[in-house]
């Protein structure tokens, strides 16, 4: 027994081939952009994390570089 496809068939069977094919790829390139997004999210956490580090490593060294002239100008008014 052989299987005929009526024009009709043919047609929705091409048209649901193209819109599955289609919703594959938008899938595909939804979670592309999702895994794109979240590697720049967390690029951005580390950066200001550093930057955050930075500062407050920097605010600590001023700190000490005040406390030594404070030190050494105790020390000279004496």
């Amino acid at each position: 027994m052989r299987l005929v496809l009526t024009p009709s068939t043919k047609i929705v069977l091409g048209w649901t081939a193209i819109i599955s094919i289609g919703l594959f790829g938008f899938t595909v390139a939804r979670d592309s952009v999702i895994q794109n997004r979240k590697a720049l999210m967390d690029m951005k956490k580390r950066i200001r994390e550093q930057a955050r580090v930075e500062g407050e490593a920097e605010l600590e060294r001023k700190f000490l570089e005040r406390l030594e002239r404070e030190r050494k100008n105790d020390i000279t008014a004496s």
